[in-house]
């Protein structure tokens, strides 16, 4: 049982995950700290998943509470029922299929602990494959969470990375029970926008999520996983095909990201303070968006809100961490001439 002042939860969801689940039941028991308890949501498995479940319930000190939905409610309300049902004051998302390393929970648990002004914490994870092994690479790599993007997410503005995209797994996350009150109900009504991106992101934008620069999770990628890491292999249009494709073909992935940034404001708005300083950041991005996504057609006609558009800095801005000032100032010139 937790020694610490905090009572410890782990919420666990399942679905068919028999192939992989014992292991990661064995690093929960092998924990240098052991939790409180273990709340496990199943999304209505039809293999061996229960029976695992039952078998670890019978050979860990801490308590086991297994759930099963009636119906599959998917990844992300199913780990929003799982969270809400811990009992702990410090929450830790736990995922089928990985493993964790032994001082997994003493370490985010001290964290949390030392620094009480935050609400979330997360790792790093070394990534591995069906079998195990090593992938010689991290999550952070991945996800492009570099030493200048850390810097960053120290000074406070983690609003700023996660704009770009969300850098934070949720088997790498624990965070306050208090906290998850704010959150709840998870949004489901945005593609690709899951349960770890919403409590990451908001967290991001009351500057209360910080970072434990160490590989704490065996975060394992295979063909059956629900969420993981594996990339899409988009090969990017040449100059020459930007430039004779329908002017509608280019807006659309600009009018499908201000929608899904549109009702994840509206999302926001009922979680941050009205006139909190990160918020008015995601404003002023919804509003590029917005202006990007309704450029006309005539190309003339594009100069003016384009240029309104470079010098308020925002072409700049919210540029990919990557973007070099050329490729800056090509994002903008393809905005006129596409």
């Amino acid at each position: 049982m937790s020694t610490n002042k905090s009572l410890i939860s782990v919420a666990l969801c399942t679905y068919n995950g028999d192939r992989f689940l014992w292991e990661q039941l064995q690093s929960l028991a092998l924990q240098t700290q052991l939790p409180d308890e273990l709340v496990v949501y199943d999304d209505h498995s039809s293999d061996h998943t229960i029976d695992l479940l039952n078998k670890f319930a019978q050979t860990v000190p801490f308590k086991v509470r297994i759930f099963v939905n009636e119906q599959p409610l998917g990844v992300t309300k199913n780990f929003e029922k799982a969270l809400t049902a811990c009992k702990g004051d410090i929450l830790f998302l736990c995922d089928q299929d990985d493993r964790w390393a032994p001082e997994k929970i003493a370490r985010m648990t001290q964290f949390l602990e030392q620094n009480p002004s935050l609400n979330v914490v997360f790792s790093d994870a070394a990534l591995i494959n069906e079998k195990g092994e090593s992938l010689s690479t991290g999550f952070w790599q991945i996800v492009r969470l570099h030493p200048p993007q850390l810097e960053q997410w120290q000074r406070g503005e983690s609003i700023k990375v996660m704009l770009i995209g969300n850098r934070v797994a949720g088997c790498t996350m624990a965070l306050r029970k208090s906290f998850l009150h704010q959150l709840v109900p998870f949004p489901d009504d945005i593609p690709e926008f899951l349960h770890d991106t919403w409590i990451a992101f908001t967290a991001s934008i009351l500057d209360q999520i910080r970072y434990i620069p160490e590989r704490l999770v065996n975060y394992r990628q295979h063909a059956a996983q629900q969420v993981g890491t594996q990339p899409k292999n988009l090969r990017p249009l040449s100059f020459r095909q930007r430039l004779v494709r329908p002017h509608q073909l280019k807006l659309i992935p600009y009018q499908q990201r201000q929608r899904e940034l549109l009702t994840l404001y509206k999302h926001l708005q009922r979680v941050i303070p009205e006139g909190h300083k990160n918020l008015k950041i995601v404003e002023e991005k919804l509003r590029f968006l917005t202006v990007r996504a309704n450029l006309p057609n005539n190309r003339v006609l594009r100069i003016v809100p384009v240029l309104k558009e470079w010098i308020r800095g925002n072409y700049h801005y919210f540029a990919d961490q990557d973007a070099t000032a050329i490729g800056i100032f090509m994002t903008a010139l393809g905005d006129v001439l596409e």
